[in-house]
């Protein structure tokens, strides 16, 4: 059956929105013209596809902007608005489920705080007065940078803040102070170690329904940054000419980004912001020396300050759904996304956005990119079979049973690439051994990326769960061992939504987490049906086994009163 939903309000509108959502992929009628696929193969159990691309792209270079000079945000009278909820209402996969281990926290007691401290709040300074946070977070040795909805922190490493700045300040050019709150969500913050380079990303459905991204002129994140941008569901010839029609419609939700050594990624879920349907899951290769450039001297972008880039085909017949991007952590050009299949219900109909997966099983899709815009470049898609995943539901909170959304689509909420192992951390449904109940849970895949066939390594596909408890929003990274780190939310009916984190080495046995530490203890339940759409975790990238965190937690219960902490880890291995 079909799933209708009530957004709270568009993003960031200066005035609430109530738009009624139905989202039913198999009916929806196509935007695009259907994207071909050339080539299908399938081996020892996974099966591969082209993807077919767009060659005339660009991205547009928007200007440059100075943190340093940016005026301290101040608190905003206007009307809180929420954000769009465009999860799916679903049902589980069909065929004889292959559950994966369900493990909690082991006995082994490695990992260390080093330092924890407030992030930015949902209140002064920060002017957006909105909920949920999302939130990126990036680690160089220098400095610390998380971006929330909507304003952004910088801090030295060790703990000192340098400077808190309101987005719209940041994103909206050549005008500064740009509509606040007006058509801006979903910030992400990355660094790249190899290049020592800050990313950012964020929605504007405010100018032009695109993604703007940018990236520092230097290592310092208090300076200069370069923005840019792509429009969703337009297939342009310079400059933007050519877009859909229904590109002016479109809202690509979550921009997730990425990088390897010459790429740069960007990938979204297109919804029709007048209808709310979705429309097909776009991404976009971008040449990422002339990204890092400012498109000036050494390397000037043909065709003035622009970005060679390249992107898929947009319509729903395409079935992906969520592709994320991975932070490539070691060196490598050839780069990764994924996404999880999932099964979707509108009446009797279903599909599947792994076709190829096996009966029964559920899958990973791996998307392997080679070549590097404007040269050729190829897309090429791998069905990793895994065990089944089942559509979460909310959590419990003391005194509001089933009242804390948990984000059920099954979108994966990390990925991270290094030393040819690819990690994803996802949400899905599980029953954790001795219960009666299904609870949210985390699901940890591991991928073997060292042959063209990407393939599941041995054991590494299972869920953290607690008995009578949930396990929401994980986050994940590695350092330059292979160790793994693992951030993730926990309530109950007896526990507050509190933000906790656990991890494994790359010598434990597959299947096995360490004992868990609190990182902050949330005091208060939250109301408002929605509790963010992700959190974050980077490796630092000049101290060994040591890890940034960063979530949402809540001491009072007004609608815009969420926190965030963030926290240094760091693995104590000898």
């Amino acid at each position: 059956m079909s799933n209708v939903k009530s957004l709270l309000g568009q993003h960031k509108l200066n005035k609430t929105i109530s738009i009624v959502v139905t989202i039913a992929l198999l009916t929806l009628p196509a935007i695009l013209s259907h994207s071909a696929v050339s080539a299908s193969t399938s081996t020892g159990g996974s099966a591969t596809s082209t993807e077919q691309l767009i060659t005339d792209y660009t991205a547009q270079y928007i200007g440059q902007v100075n943190v340093g000079a940016l005026p301290a945000p101040s608190a905003s009278d206007a009307t809180p608005v929420g954000l769009p909820d465009l999860s799916l209402t679903t049902q589980t996969q069909s065929g004889t489920p292959d559950p994966p281990a369900i493990i909690t926290p082991g006995p082994q007691s490695f990992i260390h705080i080093v330092k924890s401290f407030a992030g930015t709040p949902g209140t002064n300074p920060n002017p957006c007065r909105c909920t949920p946070p999302d939130m990126g977070l990036a680690a160089s040795s220098r400095f610390v940078v998380q971006m929330v909805n909507l304003a952004g922190s910088i801090w030295k490493n060790n703990g000192v803040l340098v400077t808190t700045f309101s987005l719209s300040d940041f994103w909206f050019l050549p005008v500064r102070g740009g509509p606040l709150g007006i058509g801006m969500s979903d910030p992400l913050v990355l660094y790249d170690a190899a290049a020592d380079r800050f990313y950012a990303s964020i929605i504007d459905t405010f100018d032009v329904n695109r993604v703007n991204f940018a990236v520092t002129a230097t290592n310092d994140p208090t300076g200069a940054w370069y923005i840019y941008r792509v429009i969703a569901n337009c297939n342009p010839v310079t400059p933007y000419s050519n877009c859909s029609p229904a590109s002016s419609n479109t809202l690509p939700d979550q921009p997730y980004i990425g990088y390897s050594s010459d790429k740069f990624l960007i990938a979204v879920n297109d919804f029709d912001i007048t209808t709310g349907l979705f429309i097909g899951a776009q991404y976009w290769i971008l040449n990422k020396a002339e990204m890092l450039s400012g498109c000036t001297v050494p390397t000037p972008c043909p065709g003035g300050r622009n970005i060679d880039a390249k992107t898929n085909i947009v319509t729903t017949t395409d079935n992906h759904w969520a592709i994320r991007p991975a932070q490539h952590l070691s060196t490598t050009s050839t780069a990764y996304m994924a996404e999880n299949c999932l099964t979707l219900i509108d009446g009797l109909l279903l599909t599947n956005t792994c076709p190829t997966a096996p009966a029964g099983s559920g899958g990973i899709n791996v998307f392997t990119i080679t070549g590097t815009p404007p040269s050729a470049t190829t897309v090429v898609v791998t069905t990793v079979p895994v065990g089944e995943m089942s559509f979460p539901g909310r959590a419990d909170q003391p005194g509001n049973p089933a009242s804390l959304g948990t984000n059920n689509a099954l979108r994966m909420l990390s990925i991270v690439w290094r030393n040819n192992l690819l990690w994803t951390a996802s949400h899905e449904g599980c029953t954790p051994p001795g219960d009666s109940a299904d609870r949210t849970c985390a699901r940890l895949d591991q991928i073997d990326t060292t042959t063209s066939i990407p393939t599941l390594v041995p054991g590494q596909d299972f869920d953290l769960g607690f008995l009578g408890a949930y396990v929401f929003y994980p986050a994940l990274s590695t350092d330059s061992n292979n160790n793994l780190v693992l951030l993730y939310g926990h309530s109950s009916l007896s526990l507050f939504p509190s933000l906790e984190v656990t991890g494994r080495l790359a010598s434990m046995p597959p299947a096995t987490l360490a004992a868990s530490v609190l990182l902050v203890a949330g005091t208060a339940a939250d109301y408002t049906g929605r509790w963010g759409d992700y959190f974050w975790a980077a490796t630092d990238p000049a101290t060994p086994n040591t890890f940034w965190v960063s979530g949402e937690y809540r001491t009072v219960s007004l609608f815009q009163g969420w926190s965030t902490q963030v926290g240094e880890i760091s693995f104590n291995t000898k």
